[in-house]
């Protein structure tokens, strides 16, 4: 049989595979146990016929069309990815270290060369001063401090800035 023969044949091999699709061909072999060399009869009606070594090397050629890397080769593509991206954070987190820790240099620098702070008279609180105050002598004719903020009159502040 001439090679151009067997391209023939394999070709009409091919196009009955096709037909039939990857997993009937898949499960008639594994229904049906042989050796590599012995034909299936099942997949066209004429001979000559494909053999199972030809329908399994077909198979493995069908699911590496749709899926052309093996498993390990995603799996350490996948793990390369991982990797990159570990590294980028901790390159990222120690620049971040480093910047804060001369930040801190930077204000431990200031805090030994500035003067020292003026005692304050007063505690700071949260307390907001009323209005019928009258502990000071102008606390009648000022307004009170939140009219400060105050962006249109009320009873309370009458004269808004």
């Amino acid at each position: 049989m001439s090679s151009r023969a067997a391209t023939g044949h394999e070709a009409d091999w091919r196009a009955a595979l096709e037909v039939r699709g990857r997993e009937w061909v898949a499960a008639e072999l594994k229904r049906r146990p042989g050796q590599p060399h012995d034909p299936l009869l099942d997949v066209v009606f004429e001979e000559p016929y494909p053999t199972r070594e030809h329908c399994q090397q077909w198979c493995a050629e069908e699911e590496n069309r749709f899926h052309p890397w093996s498993w390990s080769t995603i799996a350490a593509g996948a793990l390369l990815v991982m990797v990159v991206v570990c590294a980028m954070h901790a390159v990222s987190s120690r620049r971040g270290q480093e910047t804060a820790q001369q930040i801190q240099a930077m204000a431990n620098a200031a805090a030994a060369t500035s003067p020292a702070p003026l005692p304050m008279s007063a505690p700071l609180t949260n307390d907001v001063p009323t209005s019928n105050s009258s502990s000071t002598p102008t606390a009648a004719t000022s307004l009170p401090a939140v009219c400060a903020y105050q962006s249109y009159p009320t009873a309370a502040c009458p004269a808004a800035r």
